[in-house]
């Protein structure tokens, strides 16, 4: 059986190509993990609000009155060697918001065509329990983010694909 070949390859991203030809970019942590953190808001207890994680992503650099742009997703990571979806979504929540979360599984969903990543999407309630301080991973990146309550339908418009994903998927859960 013939193997993906490495067109490229640094210490966190590798290209390959597979014997049929597809070329396709694999990160080091190749699967990812999406946790939505929601919490019941204070007027209506059939209301939701999400957590949303502005941080910088890579397909724009630029800065704004000399700070990176930020972009909203829901809590992210990769799978780090050996690791569980469901133990990366505990570590990675942890680390950027210091909640420590018991997760459910929701789904998951392949990244894009050239991206060989499949990401694992998970929900946790968090209403009346309080974070820990955040770790972050010590990344100058992770840093900067910073972490905000929206309402639960501020997901739909998001240009994250995990966003819309997540908000279709956990409106099927009942969450509003």
């Amino acid at each position: 059986m013939e193997t993906d070949r490495t067109i490229f390859q640094t210490e966190w991203i590798a290209v390959k190509e597979s014997p049929r030809g597809f070329q396709y970019l694999e990160r080091k942590g190749k699967n990812s993990v999406a946790v939505f953190l929601l919490r019941r808001t204070s007027g209506d207890p059939q209301k939701y609000e999400v957590l949303i994680r502005q941080q910088h992503l890579c397909i724009d650099n630029q800065e704004v009155d000399g700070a990176l742009t930020l972009f909203p997703c829901p809590i992210t990571g990769a799978l780090e060697e050996g690791e569980s979806p469901e133990s990366a979504a505990i570590r990675e929540t942890y680390e950027e918001t210091g909640y420590r979360v018991q997760v459910s599984s929701f789904g998951k969903y392949i990244v894009g065509t050239q991206v060989n990543e499949i990401c694992y999407l998970y929900y946790a309630d968090v209403t009346e329990i309080e974070p820990d301080f955040a770790q972050q991973d010590g990344t100058y990146l992770e840093s900067i983010g910073k972490n905000e309550w929206h309402p639960f339908h501020y997901l739909k418009n998001c240009n994250y694909a995990a966003c819309q994903i997540g908000y279709f998927k956990l409106q099927e859960q009942h969450f509003q």
